[in-house]
């Protein structure tokens, strides 16, 4: 339309007045347009409506230019009123949650939740695996995470497994990200805390929780203060300090999301920890490239100077990081994990015992320094991680095998049993053929797989994560 506008204010006349004039009131519009759509339009009519509006708006502008127009065509009245009636027509009946219809997994499945913030849009869609429903969350059109049983363990490990391994008594928990509310409901499973926290940027985030099994009700358990406010500047503005701070962010390629990574946000998280406080950093393996991977942890190791890796799932790791030495100890993981909420909660995603609690326990701080290697850290002004938007082909084929082969035993502050030793290296031997029989499916060796994943089961018939994934392929 600027062309047209330049050319109807008489830019042959006096071209110098007329082209400043139409630049500066385009500017200002695009100033007014963009606070008043993004604002006040879209927030409170929504996406469609908003652009159905706009488009009315414009075609009336041009229906009235039509006719006013001394020297115009009747041709180009009756093609003004036709694009006037489209515009009404499209505006009535196109469903408001039409672009959400558009995402990936509404393709095989349904819509569940749907709405338009100023900060985001969010949808929940409903599908299937395996014959059993669950739901997955989008924000921006990113998936993020859903309520399948693998994303139950990973999300309730983010918040108990720290809580349990902790060399301190914690009373006080933050979690940054309420996404399904998951990794903030195992909060609600272990009873010794007296203050738990939750920062959420997006309200409608936490509308759509009921949605989601397994989160234990946290968005109306008055036990879980839920603060709507980025994590970020929760941590910058408020003086409280916690025990353990977990996260539960978007995925590392998420415009946005890298300050929740970097060093400079680790420093500050550090300022904000009781003393043996911990935190815990969700390391996904899927949605990123292996220097990717590299770089997270390297910003982690840069401001932790004691930390360890733990795989809480085949598809996501826990990194988890403290100002002061961290020393696991066998009779005191043994109190906590008795705890019946805290036993009920983990032995429903697949983990019954300690043992096969430890049994998750990757490398320390000398695999990790050895796998970051010399990549460069993440920071405030170089997010890296923002811009890899694409993963490699078969890039998770690498990045877990290399991790994995970091493995060494987990270190107790005392002796254990010997019993307690062998039934530890028996459940990670379990797992890790459970994982390699992953790494074969993805590779399409299925005779293989079948084979590994039969073996896994006859050791561990009633596991049901290993159950999940074999019901789902079978």
């Amino acid at each position: 339309a600027f062309p047209a506008a330049l050319r109807i204010s008489g830019i042959q006349s006096r071209p110098g007045h007329s082209t400043g004039r139409i630049v500066a009131l385009n500017t200002l519009g695009g100033i007014a347009g963009s606070a008043l759509t993004g604002l006040v339009l879209v927030p409170y009519f929504g996406l469609i409506p908003t652009l159905s509006g706009l488009a009315i708006a414009a075609s009336v502008i041009g229906l009235i230019a039509a006719f006013r127009g001394s020297q115009t065509l009747p041709a180009s009245r009756r093609a003004a009123c036709a694009i006037s009636g489209a515009a009404v027509l499209l505006a009535v009946f196109t469903p408001t949650d039409q672009l959400a219809r558009h995402l990936p997994g509404a393709r095989a499945g349904s819509i569940a939740f749907y709405k338009e913030g100023k900060g985001s849009t969010v949808a929940v869609v409903e599908q299937h695996a395996g014959g059993q429903p669950f739901h997955r969350l989008y924000i921006q059109g990113v998936s993020n995470t859903g309520d399948t049983l693998p994303s139950l363990r990973y999300m309730r490990l983010q918040a108990l497994l720290p809580l349990i391994i902790h060399n301190g008594s914690p009373r006080s928990a933050l979690v940054i990200g309420f996404g399904t509310g998951i990794t903030a409901g195992a909060l609600l499973a272990y009873p010794e805390l007296d203050r738990r926290v939750c920062a959420e940027l997006l309200p409608p985030v936490v509308e759509a929780a009921p949605l989601f099994r397994g989160n234990y009700g946290s968005a109306a358990d008055g036990r879980l203060q839920i603060r709507l406010r980025d994590g970020r500047r929760e941590l910058q503005l408020n003086s409280e300090t916690y025990d353990l701070i977990t996260l539960e962010p978007p995925p590392p390629a998420a415009a946005g999301v890298a300050n929740l990574y970097s060093s400079d946000f680790y420093s500050l998280a550090a300022r904000r920890l009781r003393p043996q406080g911990l935190l815990a950093q969700w390391l996904p393996l899927r949605t990123q490239n292996l220097d990717d991977s590299r770089a997270l942890v390297q910003s982690f190791l840069k401001v932790f100077p004691y930390a360890s890796l733990w795989t809480t799932e085949l598809h996501e790791m826990l990194l988890i990081g403290s100002a002061q030495p961290m020393v696991l100890d066998a009779p005191t993981i043994e109190k906590r994990f008795a705890h019946p909420s805290v036993q009920s909660a983990l032995a429903e995603v697949g983990i019954p015992t300690t043992t096969a609690l430890m049994a998750t326990y990757v490398t320390g701080r000398d695999g990790l320094v050895s796998f970051a290697g010399t990549t460069p850290p993440v920071t405030d002004d170089r997010p890296t991680i923002e811009y890899a938007s694409w993963v490699r082909t078969d890039e998770f084929l690498r990045v877990l095998p290399l991790l994995l082969s970091l493995r060494a035993k987990p270190a107790f502050s005392g002796s254990i049993t010997a019993e307690a030793a062998l039934a530890i290296e028996a459940e990670r031997s379990r797992l890790l053929r459970f994982y390699e029989a992953g790494l074969l499916a993805y590779r399409g060796e299925r005779d293989a797989w079948a084979r590994t994943i039969s073996d896994v089961l006859q050791e561990d018939s009633q596991n049901p994560y290993y159950r999940f994934f074999f019901r789902g392929s079978r």
